[in-house]
């Protein structure tokens, strides 16, 4: 059952994206929603530096607190749930698509009500005249707990020009107009996409967003120029039972607590493949508007153990003794002891590179990003990985979005998405997400899409999804 909540959790969370505006900051200043934000999630310039500079103005970087420390100026909490209507051809809790011979069965329909997350956001404001901190902790039906936010900034320079920095757990990065969190439920299908995850084929399970490592971060705003870079912890995978899947998770703890004594947390095991290795990432972005103008850079390298093999020497989707290794062809559950050890997988080094652009024409915003990939992988899957040439293959992915305000409390808009994951195959999925987003600035939230996904099996062959989903948030 925890299983199956940690990948409930870790879906939604890379799915869909948090929603609020954050109320103690406005009990703070005494401002309303508008002095952050466009439409809630989205930041303004002023929400933006404000982050950025350890949850105070520019301005006061250096200076005392003025206001004597209140509970509620540091304190709040979030709750959301959610109701969900989906037609597809893989249903939900379906063990793999459910296209054996790229052949898809009926369409099955759900509806779900469903209580989402309850999130609190204790120690998080400006301390003294350099620091900051954000915690974000969240918990999910039945006891799952989640960090998707616990670190400290420090900040010292101007308002024109300053040092910023944080450690500790924390989002892939502090986004803007075209790469802030979406005015929609669902990110762009490039940011929260695998490669592949399933029990057929080698898993590439990294996704840019959505996953909350630990690192360190560094970097420094320069007037309408941000720069970061940080180094983090990287991300490791699992097998999951009840998934019959290979999961991601964020790697924020380490193998060991106290003395010798290891650890099944979210840390990498010390006998995997680059259990050692660190990621990498950087990003530039420049602000062209205050209402969402930008361009913006990213880059991140990383690595994670991946297997190729079950641990009896059987490659992943083969037979041996008539039990294959992870899913057969036909969907039936074989052999699923995967160790992640040099005997049975391989590091694969990965690079993401994505542009966003955006820029506001009256109340309308026009938004638009690419990325770039590469991973590494086996020359022949049934060599051993420790003996294994290496090569390469490309993924690539684009949005191209438009949302009007219509007013200070609704918002409208369409996105198209397409995610090449390996450009080799035929392999390309597509998605048109039309929403609309109802924020009533005292708290209360309610965002609305649909979505139509389609998957490319091979030449003529086709899966496709649809899914209207309403979102209900309140946060105080």
């Amino acid at each position: 059952m925890r299983r199956t909540l940690m990948l409930a959790a870790l879906f939604v969370g890379g799915l869909f994206t948090e929603a609020s505006a954050m109320p103690m900051f406005a009990r703070k200043l005494d401002v309303g929603c508008a002095y952050c934000h466009t439409t809630i999630p989205r930041l303004n310039e002023t929400g933006y530096k404000f982050r950025a500079a350890g949850f105070r103005s520019p301005e006061d970087i250096g200076k005392d607190e003025v206001k004597k420390f209140e509970l509620g100026d540091a304190l709040s909490g979030r709750i959301q749930s959610r109701f969900d209507t989906q037609v597809t051809n893989q249903p939900n809790g379906a063990p793999i698509s459910n296209c054996p011979g790229n052949v898809c069965g009926s369409r099955t329909t759900t509806n779900a009500f469903s209580f989402m997350e309850a999130t609190i956001y204790p120690v998080t404001g400006s301390w003294g005249k350099y620091f900051g901190s954000l915690s974000e902790l969240s918990v999910s039906p039945e006891d799952f707990f989640e960090v998707e936010n616990a670190y400290v900034r420090i900040v010292k320079g101007d308002a024109k020009r300053f040092f910023t920095s944080r450690i500790g757990v924390f989002h892939p990065w502090e986004g803007f107009g075209a790469s802030d969190r979406p005015f929609s439920n669902a990110r762009t299908l490039f940011q929260t996409t695998p490669i592949s995850a399933g029990g057929r084929a080698i898993p590439y399970v990294f996704q840019p967003w959505g996953l909350d490592e630990a690192g360190a971060e560094v970097g420094g705003d320069f007037d309408k120029l941000s720069l970061r870079a940080a180094v983090l912890g990287g991300t490791f995978q699992r097998w999951d039972e009840d998934a019959i899947a290979f999961l991601p998770f964020p790697a924020q703890t380490g193998p060991w607590k106290g003395a010798n004594q290891a650890v099944a947390a979210l840390g990498k095991s010390y006998n995997t493949v680059g259990h050692n290795a660190v990621d990498f990432s950087a990003n530039a972005t420049y602000l062209l508007h205050p209402d969402g103008g930008v361009a913006t850079l990213l880059y991140y390298h990383g690595n994670v153990a991946t297997p190729t093999r079950c641990t009896d020497g059987t490659a992943i989707g083969s037979t041996t003794g008539g039990v294959a290794c992870g899913v057969s062809a036909s969907g039936v559950v074989g052999n699923t002891d995967f160790d992640f050890t040099a005997a049975s997988a391989f590091q694969n080094n990965f690079d993401r590179l994505a542009v966003y652009g955006s820029y506001p024409i009256a109340k309308f915003l026009p938004m638009g990003g690419y990325q770039y990939g590469r991973d590494e992988t086996p020359v022949s899957p049934s060599t051993f990985p420790a003996n294994a040439a290496l090569t390469t293959f490309t993924s690539n992915g684009v949005f191209a979005e438009g949302a009007f305000t219509i007013s200070d409390y609704f918002t409208a808009g369409v996105r198209y998405d397409r995610f090449h994951p390996n450009t080799e195959k035929l392999n390309t999925q597509w998605a048109i997400t039309p929403y609309v987003n109802i924020p009533l600035n005292n708290g209360f939230q309610i965002i609305a899409e649909y979505q139509h996904r389609n998957f490319e099996l091979d030449a003529t062959h086709d899966r496709q999804n649809d899914t209207f989903q309403v979102r209900v948030i309140f946060i105080q």
